[in-house]
């Protein structure tokens, strides 16, 4: 930028985040595009990962919140510090490639709109890979550069302008990036997806772990649609859900992706794991219609 500041500002939020942050940011460091800043945001009062930001990354600004943050307030603290025109999103558990920023910075100025990237796993084993699927199938790196209807905001380019006009994250949701997605596609802005944009997810659950965390994630998406639908709509998806109707077609659209991605064996070898996961997601969703109709 003209006036000295980098052009994008880089965010990531961090919350006892100590086994993968330093190889994370080791990550950012590589970058080929480099007009940019670094802003972590740590909530967990860890000194361990303070000592090591300030001897190996004293380029990174870190901001040490006094209380827990949930991931998208964290990033609405980062944004309040950021000087850059572009904000990149992206967490300290996902390994970025050397070309990540650039591919979403071109893709920025091809369309300037908001751009999407890939996700890639960063573990080997098929428990790993059905963890992946059932989270990022929809975002995989294959294919041509497309609009999708979400992005998470473990990859995402987004303008300034046009995060501010959309309101932000909603720091109190961890579904934060679904509503942002949302209203930014209601101000007619199209999610690009760039597939060369790629960041490797590392997963560190165990199954039982993945599949409760799966859970809550339905609860919390179930009470956001339950916001935004009628309730004749919110009755069809709840028997849908309960009915295999929405368990069948979500597991087909994932075997979709995988095979455009070139990875079909593999989520053949992963397919209880990807069930598992769509199963409790689908049970945290009908568990939050269920309860809906009850406390209104």
């Amino acid at each position: 930028m003209s006036d000295g500041r980098p052009r994008v500002s880089v965010i990531v939020p961090a919350f006892r985040s100590g086994a993968t942050i330093a190889a994370s940011l080791e990550s950012l460091e590589r970058q080929t595009y480099r007009d940019f800043e670094a802003i972590v945001v740590e909530s967990s009062g860890d000194e361990a990962t303070a000592a090591m930001m300030a001897r190996d990354f004293p380029s990174v600004q870190l901001i040490r919140a006094e209380a827990r943050l949930l991931p998208q307030a964290a990033r609405n603290h980062g944004v309040s510090v950021a000087r850059g025109e572009l904000f990149a999103f992206t967490d300290p558990d996902i390994y970025l490639s050397p070309r990540w920023l650039a591919a979403l910075v071109e893709a920025w100025d091809d369309r300037r709109e908001v751009v999407i990237g890939s996700f890639a796993c960063h573990g080997s084993s098929i428990v790993d890979f059905g963890f992946h699927l059932t989270k990022f199938s929809k975002w995989l790196p294959a294919g041509r550069r497309r609009t999708v209807d979400t992005g998470p905001s473990g990859n995402m380019l987004v303008s300034r302008d046009d995060f501010e006009r959309a309101g932000g994250f909603r720091g109190e949701l961890f579904l934060g990036d679904v509503e942002l997605s949302r209203a930014l596609r209601a101000r007619g802005l199209n999610l690009w997806f760039e597939p060369a944009a790629v960041g490797a997810h590392h997963h560190l659950y165990s199954v039982r772990e993945f599949c409760r965390e799966r859970f809550q994630r339905g609860r919390w998406y179930g009470e956001l649609r339950s916001s935004w639908y009628s309730p004749a709509r919110i009755a069809l998806l709840a028997a849908a859900t309960i009915l295999p109707v929405r368990l069948a077609s979500n597991v087909m659209h994932v075997a979709m992706h995988a095979w455009r991605a070139g990875m079909f064996l593999r989520f053949v070898l992963a397919l209880p794991i990807v069930v598992a996961g769509y199963a409790a997601t689908l049970a945290g969703e009908a568990w939050a219609f269920v309860r809906k109709p009850l406390s209104s």
